[in-house]
């Protein structure tokens, strides 16, 4: 895990994205890093196979074996200002990239929220197909000059109750 407390992004997820395959007994880590995807399971994936050790909330009432998840991680709250806010999932490639991808093959995202990128400590899981989440993603997508072209943002409180998430409600 990176020990820099203000790594860059990309590190944070990875990091994230490990704490998350090792608290889900039935995953395993993809093998390619350019793939749309995080991570894959090993067996069947449903509520009764989890004990993560954080609240894990589920959209669909299971996730069948070899299936294919992208991880998406987010700071349970942000300074905006002289206010603090719960922060938001990144999405990316609405069509033809990542996003675009994992409703076309009717994949799973698991939305992580995790304390402070100092702690790295997982706060909450959402198990969510990413057909429910391009529902929610609707009239939020804005173009960015990079590969994927889109993205668009969701904040964890508009998928998770705030009350599972814990510490001060934001």
């Amino acid at each position: 895990m990176s020990t820099d407390a203000f790594a860059q992004p990309k590190a944070i997820g990875t990091d994230v994205e490990t704490l998350v395959v090792d608290a889900i007994g039935t995953l395993d880590a993809a093998a390619d890093e350019d793939d749309h995807f995080d991570a894959v399971t090993t067996g069947l994936f449903e509520p009764s196979t989890v004990s993560a050790g954080v609240p894990v909330r589920w959209a669909t009432p299971l996730v069948e074996s070899g299936s294919r998840l992208e991880i998406k991680a987010c700071v349970r709250k942000r300074s905006k200002g002289s206010a603090t806010v719960h922060s938001s999932w990144c999405f990316k490639g609405k069509d033809g990239g990542q996003h675009g991808w994992l409703v076309e093959q009717a994949e799973t995202y698991l939305l992580a929220v995790y304390e402070s990128d100092a702690a790295k400590e997982l706060a909450a899981i959402a198990v969510v197909p990413a057909s429910i989440i391009d529902e929610h993603l609707r009239g939020r997508w804005y173009d960015v000059d990079r590969r994927e072209e889109t993205c668009a943002q969701l904040r964890w409180s508009i998928i998770l109750n705030p009350s599972i998430v814990g510490g001060d409600g934001v």
